[in-house]
């Protein structure tokens, strides 16, 4: 019997969660759930009816719960869902390339033509995008986030809720500390302090947002 699955999200990031769903079988996709107006999410994937959250919010008994956001926003709805006692699934499609001495944290998500190479400890709540890469013996933390196309090398440390952008490229023995962003293309060859910014190659700090901007 299939089990009864919401997915936290109903905007790009949630197609791709619905689709890996269907690919790894065995979850009956009941819905959407978003923390504002339905109306605000008109990309609700293969026409799934989409709930506000106080809708379900009592229902962890009769649901488990997927992902299906990949910005740093996540982690307030998902804390959020968990203390009502929401039991979040590790999501991993059968595409990625997970080796078996590697470990991978309850509700993560694992993209298409991804690789969690040798020893690697992913944590709970992780996004590892599309066609990304972590190298053997890496440290994910918790709710980090690595978009498509992302490469770390060996013995790298990612702290909890830090983003690598797009197609960024972190060389091995390198620590990207807490909430720290790696913007897109970046090549990262130098550590990075918590809630750091970086860009370029090699990636260096961000100029900071212009008054008129922020």
């Amino acid at each position: 019997m299939a089990r009864s699955v919401l997915v936290f999200g109903a905007g790009g990031f949630a197609w791709d969660v619905v689709d890996i769903a269907e690919r790894v079988g065995g979850l009956e996709i009941a819905g959407c759930v978003v923390d504002r107006d339905p109306g605000d999410a008109p990309l609700a994937p293969q026409g799934l009816p989409v709930h506000r959250w106080p809708e379900v919010s009592g229902r962890a008994s009769d649901f488990a719960a997927i992902n299906g956001i990949g910005s740093p926003a996540r982690r307030r709805f998902i804390e959020a869902a968990e203390a009502r006692g929401f039991e979040f699934l590790t999501l991993i499609d059968p595409s990625a390339q997970i080796f078996p001495s590697a470990r991978i944290g309850a509700g993560t998500v694992v993209g298409a033509g991804a690789i969690v190479a040798a020893a690697a400890r992913i944590g709970r709540h992780v996004l590892v995008n599309r066609a990304s890469s972590i190298g053997h013996h890496c440290e994910i933390g918790d709710f980090a986030s690595c978009y498509a196309g992302v490469h770390v090398g060996g013995f790298t440390r990612v702290g909890a809720g830090a983003e690598l952008g797009m197609g960024a490229v972190v060389v091995d023995r390198i620590t990207i500390g807490e909430r720290a962003f790696v913007a897109a293309g970046a090549v990262v060859i130098r550590d990075c302090v918590a809630e750091s910014r970086v860009a370029g190659v090699p990636a260096r700090p961000m100029a900071p947002k212009p008054e008129a901007l922020r």
